[in-house]
């Protein structure tokens, strides 16, 4: 599919506010998953907030759909292709440019690590970004993303201690090679596995408090 490869809006879940939107929220759900994964963590965002849940674009044989397809290699390495993380990229960005509102993005897994690389190619297009249980991919802008990470743009890493899926070991480094190379990325760490605990998302509603 490459390039061709479209997010259907028709596809997501949507949660108008009660009355004038003072801002909006848009979720980007984890491999496999699909747009009622994270949806149900609307209700926890206040009624003034339009709320969006997208699914990702790329169905998969065993269920669920992907930002992306993942292989792994005889010696358990993961790939990933290029071509269809740029498709997310730019349907994604496509979409953003054409939205009313500037959201906050909060992506969890696979689509926390897209939302992290869009906050450093688009952060014009964003309020700001939450990845939670992801890494910073670093290595997608070694040939071919261009660097536009700003410092002031609000951007929260919530890492698991016990994630089995993408160990601290691998995140949090992931970060401060990002933060390095000159992003703003805050990292809060929680004792919990691949998931959201609750003090983490009391952490995320603080964090979402400010805008």
């Amino acid at each position: 599919m490459g390039r061709s490869s479209l997010i259907d809006l028709s596809q997501s879940r949507w949660r108008a506010a009660e009355s004038e939107a003072r801002n909006e929220l848009w979720f980007l759900h984890g491999y496999a998953s699909n747009e009622d994964d994270l949806f149900g963590l609307a209700r926890l965002i206040p009624s003034d907030w339009n709320v969006r849940s997208l699914q990702a674009p790329r169905p998969l044989p065993t269920g669920g759909f992907a930002w992306y397809d993942l292989h792994f290699d005889a010696h358990g390495v993961r790939h990933v292709d290029p071509e269809q993380v740029w498709s997310s990229l730019d349907s994604l960005a496509k979409l953003l440019e054409q939205n009313p509102i500037k959201p906050v993005i909060l992506g969890f897994s696979q689509g926390g690590i897209l939302a992290n690389a869009l906050a450093a190619t688009h952060p014009e297009l964003i309020q700001g970004c939450a990845a939670v249980a992801s890494y910073f991919p670093n290595d997608w802008f070694d040939s071919a993303l261009d660097w536009k990470a700003q410092t002031d743009l609000p951007h929260l890493a919530v890492v698991g201690d016990e994630d089995g899926v993408i160990p601290p070991t691998m995140s949090v480094p992931s970060y401060e090679m990002a933060n390095a190379r000159g992003a703003g990325i805050e990292v809060q760490r929680f004792r919990m596995g691949h998931g959201i605990a609750p003090d983490s998302w009391q952490a995320i509603a603080r964090w979402l408090s400010n805008f």
